[in-house]
């Protein structure tokens, strides 16, 4: 495994129709993403001179966007950081040996990530923590975070985040994120009063970042810079069409959410 990964994603949502929430959707595209390696930054800004951390490049990654950098006038405060401070929170008695994040990247300078996963090791290699940060297009910032079962089941998490207009601030979330040698797959399930509302997926294959993979990369999924602000835009405007019910946005919560753990088994 590299110091950062490029990857290339199938990214599959499905609104599920139902009483408490009209109108069935489906949304298929293709997706750009970067599995990064928080503790060495200044390594993946060396992997290609197309690619830059916390700089102006082709493809980039800022910290600026993300967690407690997130619309702070402050100092920039480092990623790997953060997620010991909650790590040190949650589970004082574990050692974070590596913290590694799931996001999609800026192109040409503009970017949005819908969600962003980071997953805190111990030094066997174990999965301790994930975080799991939303964002809508509103502007906000929300994350939901747990800790794995021994079986790394999947986290649930009550939905207290307003994200789609056309959901209400309602029900409950299922997450789960799997990474195998070469792949990384990404689902979200989505409930309201106990009935499927929405699936989403995210199903991709991991390579280096080099200047190869990187071009390659951009060309085979046609990303443009605010190609997911667009992307959501025009599903919202085909859901409008639809006569989906509107909610309002409503004030985001201040502290992130706690999820707890999830057994299918149970």
């Amino acid at each position: 495994m590299s110091v950062c990964d490029i990857v290339v994603s199938n990214i599959f949502h499905m609104r599920h129709g139902g009483e408490h929430h009209p109108a069935s959707h489906v949304l298929r595209r293709r997706g750009l993403s970067i599995w990064i390696d928080l503790d060495r930054l200044e390594v993946a800004d060396r992997q290609s001179f197309l690619f830059s951390v916390d700089r102006f490049n082709l493809l980039g990654f800022h910290q600026r966007d993300h967690g407690p950098n997130f619309k702070s006038k402050g100092p920039l405060k480092p990623l790997s950081s953060y997620v010991r401070q909650i790590a040190d929170e949650l589970m004082p008695e574990q050692f974070v040996d590596s913290t590694r994040l799931l996001t999609f990247p800026r192109i040409l300078g503009a970017g949005f990530s819908p969600v962003s996963v980071y997953v805190a090791k111990n030094k066997a290699g174990t999965d301790i923590l994930y975080i799991y940060e939303v964002r809508n297009t509103f502007g906000d910032m929300h994350s939901y975070i747990g800790k794995p079962t021994h079986n790394n089941a999947t986290l649930e998490a009550d939905k207290v985040f307003h994200v789609s207009p056309f959901f209400p601030i309602d029900g409950v979330y299922r997450l789960g994120l799997k990474v195998d040698k070469g792949s990384i797959n990404l689902a979200m399930r989505y409930f309201i009063a106990e009935q499927p509302a929405l699936t989403a997926t995210l199903r991709g294959t991991r390579q280096k970042l080099d200047n190869k993979n990187l071009i390659f990369s951009l060309l085979s999924t046609m990303q443009l810079p605010f190609r997911p602000i667009l992307s959501i835009h025009l599903e919202a405007l085909k859901l409008w069409l639809k006569k989906v019910p509107f909610y309002k946005r409503p004030d985001p919560p201040v502290n992130w959410s706690s999820a707890k753990n999830y057994d299918e088994a149970d």
